[in-house]
């Protein structure tokens, strides 16, 4: 069902989940229901995805709004007939549904249009699901006040320690995202899925100094560097480059050495869903649409042929910038991690 983007941000989670909830009995209006995030993203999925559809096929899309664990709770609570016939989820989720055997596998001959997407990205799906767009984790800084930004990972962490500046990193509170984020901080510093040790050593060196804070929300951090309470800090690209254009060009971004680590949301197909949702995906999944919606959203995508602006190109983090997390070595330490998290730096 259809409500405007700026309502889905007003809702409360209970009465969000009764709006959910309703999707069935008014799915019987369209050919296919499919899951978006609010606010940009709403407005990218229906311009680049639902409007070329409609257009191609003559079909109707429902776009229902809410979170990966919404839709994937109500695919579990009824699986011989799932509400919504495509849904987003990220990297770990992937992993987890696959197992519970909750999703169809992605085959060229359900989706031709397999054969173009970048096959590093492609493995993120596990076979099960493909990309449909990334953002890396770098530093968002105010160049007023930041005139040398870090040009490695250790240099922030060093320079932090040392109080050249105010920073923030993320917390742990948005499940599997700051995950990615703390492996590859221990990564740079020895340590991987295997040996988390490193970057809490880094976070505890960086909080020492009283010159660090946690952010737990994407709002949180852009009002601290608006305000000059932090002048750098962990951030996510699209986001930064985002609230650059909107009026803060003080705001940059960079992305340190030895590379960065990225949060990818990808697109699953509930077992026992509507047939119709592989027609939608070829369309969604096809290079005119990958282009449009990481032109929009300025992140980068799933398709290998997808082109973006010149304004934008020079913005979305390169596949050799990334360090590559190990999805299915994260995931099961996620909640350990979580743990000693609470303990050691948000207690």
């Amino acid at each position: 069902m259809k409500f405007p983007s700026f309502l889905s941000h007003r809702i409360p989670p209970l009465l969000l989940s009764v709006v959910l909830a309703a999707a069935p009995t008014l799915a019987h209006a369209a050919d296919v229901v499919v899951a978006s995030l609010g606010g940009i993203w709403e407005t990218a999925t229906r311009e680049c995805f639902v409007a070329p559809y409609e257009k191609q096929t003559g079909k109707k899309a429902l776009v229902v709004l809410g979170t990966s664990a919404q839709w994937v709770n109500q695919v579990a609570a009824n699986p011989s007939k799932p509400p919504i016939d495509l849904i987003l989820v990220a990297p770990d989720m992937v992993i987890e549904n696959v197992k519970r055997g909750l999703v169809d596998p992605f085959t060229v001959d359900k989706l031709p249009v397999l054969k173009d997407m970048d096959p590093q990205m492609l493995a993120i799906g596990q076979g099960h699901g493909v990309v449909v767009g990334f953002s890396s984790m770098g530093l968002a800084y105010n160049k007023k006040t930041v005139k040398n930004p870090p040009k490695t990972w250790d240099e922030f962490v060093t320079r932090t320690e040392k109080g050249e500046w105010e920073a923030a990193i993320q917390g742990m509170k948005q499940g599997s995202t700051p995950s990615t984020v703390l492996w590859a901080l221990a990564k740079n510093y020895g340590g991987g899925a295997d040996n988390i040790d490193p970057a809490f050593d880094a976070i505890k060196r960086m909080r020492a100094g009283g010159h660090m804070r946690v952010w737990n929300d994407m709002n949180e951090f852009l009002n601290l560097i608006k305000t000059g309470e932090i002048d750098i800090g962990m951030y996510w690209e699209g986001r930064t480059w985002a609230f650059h254009d909107d009026g803060n060009p003080e705001i940059g971004f960079i992305k340190p050495k030895p590379g960065v680590a990225i949060h990818s949301t990808l697109v699953q197909k509930p077992k026992n869903s509507n047939e119709e949702a592989w027609n939608f995906l070829n369309v969604m999944l096809s290079e005119p649409a990958m282009s449009c919606f990481g032109n929009r959203m300025q992140y980068g995508v799933g398709n290998a042929k997808a082109v973006y602006s010149p304004a934008v190109a020079d913005r979305i983090t390169k596949l050799d910038e990334i360090l590559w997390p190990p999805y299915d070595k994260i995931a099961p330490n996620v909640r350990a991690w979580v743990e000693r998290w609470n303990k050691e730096v948000e207690r």
